[in-house]
């Protein structure tokens, strides 16, 4: 039990809990709060910007909205492209998503890496508009960045020789990327869930006559945890442990049905048959086990992955070929690629240009900074500003720091050299990385089915 309860705190503290976990309507609701950020500000920018005029077929058959629509003074403003609808976005993140999955698969990427890629940008584009930011650029960029998180080690120069890419493009999207991420980057995914599921289903008596079935149970079930999570919202609602559960579920109701009653197992006995006696410390040790294993938790479990179970459902592994299907791409994805080069924002669309920009608005900010330092004066700091450092020692303050008396000091003043029949004193050396390490977010998914429910 505490180390069921162990887990379950432990996911709660994750980032992926605190940060990147919603219900489907706060979800719903953000990504609409997105878009419409998006649409209003590059609505301001084209209308303090207007772009050239083209007089090409496809730009004249082009949707707008307030075309030639006259403001007080008379005058027509510019022409606003349709934009799109949180629904069309969220289309076009998925088409992405099957291409991150597709360059993983062919180059043979650990399943770690292609989930992190995709989950990194499903993650970006929850609180950055494909409008604001080209998905074509970004989805490279988080492929890559995903295979340095997760120790692919991939080197630059041939990943872009790979995708036909410099490393400029690839490397200007990475810092946008991590903003969006809230520069959290622990991703917990259901793969090491599944192969402890199925050690402890090989260790029940009855099942060590039955291994085939465990092992195409697991074969069906990684099929779907490589393709389902990863094309729906499941890492959003779920668990890691849920959507295993969820996905051997769809390849073995029986087996998943059979874990859980092997989990969720406690019935708490009444009159006679109640252990201890009835006294108060074994009942509240059997209420504690009722909480955590009894009835109610796994009906509440059984509800979960049902829910998880039908979101997989939508896109099992047989819809891959659906996202290369021509017919599809030519109907549904290429209309909306082509809005979207309609509707995008002038200002951010070039990820190159916008480092460009931002790195001599950096420059030219230091630079007067400077001039302010060396010339014109000092700088009068706000009292309210605080200096986290307590300010500049003053003269009064270095003059009372030279005239401390010897006897005061703390440590009893310089010690006698001595002969030390072992050869002086050991010097302690620094540590090379820079103080004491910093312990790492450790991996709950691994932990018996709970998480935070």
């Amino acid at each position: 039990l505490p180390i069921m309860a162990t887990e379950d705190a432990r996911y709660r503290d994750s980032s992926q809990y605190r940060l990147w976990s919603f219900s489907p309507t706060q979800l719903s609701a953000l990504r609409e709060k997105t878009n419409a950020a998006a649409r209003a500000r590059i609505s301001e920018r084209l209308l303090s910007h207007p772009l050239p005029v083209s007089t090409s077929k496809q730009d004249l058959s082009a949707p707008t909205s307030n075309a030639n629509t006259p403001d007080p003074d008379g005058n027509s403003t510019p022409a606003l492209p349709e934009f799109l609808t949180p629904a069309e976005e969220l289309t076009l993140v998925g088409y992405y998503t099957s291409e991150i999955l597709r360059a993983s698969e062919a180059l043979h990427y650990a399943d770690e890496i292609k989930a992190t890629a995709a989950m990194f940008l499903k993650r970006f584009y929850i609180t950055n508009s494909i409008m604001t930011y080209p998905p074509a650029e970004m989805f490279f960029v988080a492929l890559f960045f995903a295979c340095k998180v997760d120790t692919g080690h991939v080197n630059l120069a041939e990943y872009t020789k790979i995708f036909n890419k410099s490393a400029e493009e690839i490397l200007a999207g990475e810092f946008l990327l991590c903003q969006g991420l809230r520069f959290a980057f622990d991703v917990k995914h259901p793969y090491r869930a599944l192969r402890g599921a199925m050690m402890e289903l090989a260790s029940l008596p009855d099942m060590q006559k039955d291994l085939k079935r465990l092992d195409e149970a697991e074969a069906k079930a990684r099929k779907v945890l490589q393709f389902s999570p990863l094309m729906t919202d499941a890492y959003f609602h779920y668990t890691p442990s849920q959507i295993m559960l969820a996905a051997l579920s769809l390849a073995d109701r029986g087996l998943a049905e059979r874990l859980i009653q092997e989990t969720f197992h406690f019935v708490a006995a009444e009159g006679n048959d109640t252990p201890g006696g009835g006294g108060g410390d074994n009942n509240k040790g059997n209420e504690e086990k009722a909480r955590v294993i009894g009835s109610q938790i796994r009906d509440k479990v059984l509800g979960a992955i049902e829910g998880c179970r039908d979101m997989l459902s939508r896109e099992l592994p047989e819809r891959k070929d659906h996202w290369l299907n021509k017919q599809v791409i030519k109907t549904q994805i290429t209309p909306l690629r082509k809005k979207l080069l309609k509707c995008k924002d002038p200002e951010r669309w070039n990820l190159v240009e916008l480092q460009r920009v931002r790195r001599e608005q950096a420059a030219k900010k230091m630079d007067s900074d400077d001039e302010d330092d060396l010339g014109g004066g000092k700088k009068v700091k706000k009292e309210e500003d605080g200096d986290i450092f307590g300010g500049d020692l003053g003269h009064s303050a270095k003059k009372r720091k030279m005239t401390v008396k010897k006897e005061e000091d703390p440590f009893g003043g310089p010690m006698v050299k001595k002969e030390d029949p072992f050869g002086g004193p050991m010097v302690k050396k620094e540590e090379p990385f820079g103080g004491t390490k910093v312990k790492k977010e450790e991996d709950s998914s691994f932990g018996r089915f709970g998480g935070a429910l």
